[in-house]
């Protein structure tokens, strides 16, 4: 093989791998998570702590909504209440 036959060949070699190789490096490089990326990554255990602080918060609002069912239960008790002293005092015809 000559030499010129060999500088042929390398040329062509190195025209391929810039046509076709190197694109698809660049690409890949491109789309490629950095360090900086994955630190940043929620994890399963971020996930977890999330679940156990929505439970939280579920278990909050349910304790409102049991106090603020039993406070309007109590205001409709009270305004009968008051509706049958108000009948009975004479203060409202009946």
């Amino acid at each position: 093989m000559k030499e010129q036959d060999k500088k042929e060949i390398r040329q062509i070699f190195n025209e391929g791998l810039e046509q076709l190789v190197l694109p698809i490096l660049d690409d890949i490089y491109k789309n490629m998570a950095t360090k900086k990326d994955l630190e940043n990554m929620v994890t399963k255990k971020d996930f977890e702590e999330l679940k156990d602080d929505v439970g939280i918060i579920r278990t909050d609002v349910d304790s409102i909504n049991r106090k603020l069912d039993s406070e309007i239960a109590w205001g409709d008790d009270a305004s009968k209440r008051l509706k049958k002293v108000e009948i009975k005092t004479g203060l409202v015809n009946n």
